[in-house]
């Protein structure tokens, strides 16, 4: 997975990132309320259903600005770069978020699929740059600013 953009600026909005939100959908559950769920976590996606299963395909840094932004506190952060790093396998790697959670626009972090009663959402992050993209994504700089940017960017 090759860089679209000239990396010698730094900018990290330059990086080729793919996002990958996904999660069953139970008999139980009203599938827009789940696709709320995916687009809750992931910006710019089209959740998509097929068999029981909800998935969301996209690309770009600002596709992972929901999770930054929702990300606060400093245990979360914790938690998650442990996750990100126990899950990572070369350019690629993931967590679960649960689902009841993302529905109220909250980043909630589970550690196994058992946490999450109607079972958890996958988030899968895949770079050629991901440690680079981790960092972005963990680092407490300009967190601020973003959150009051949240409404700008959401597409």
């Amino acid at each position: 997975m090759g860089n679209l953009v000239d990396k010698s600026s730094g900018d990290i909005q330059n990086e080729n990132v793919l996002l990958k939100v996904e999660t069953v959908l139970n008999p139980s559950e009203d599938p827009e309320k789940v696709k709320k769920c995916l687009l809750n976590i992931a910006n710019g996606c089209k959740p998509i259903l097929s068999d029981g299963h909800i998935e969301a395909t996209c690309t770009g840094i600002l596709s992972l600005h929901h999770i930054r932004v929702g990300v606060r506190s400093k245990s979360t952060l914790g938690v998650l770069r442990k996750l990100l790093e126990w899950n990572r396998k070369g350019n690629l790697t993931w967590f679960l978020l649960n689902k009841q959670a993302a529905y109220e626009d909250v980043i909630s972090l589970v550690e196994n699929y058992e946490e999450s009663p109607l079972g958890p959402i996958r988030v899968t992050i895949i770079s050629d740059s991901l440690d680079r993209i981790i960092e972005w994504l963990l680092s407490s700089r300009d967190r601020d600013r973003d959150r009051e940017q949240t409404s700008f960017l959401t597409f």
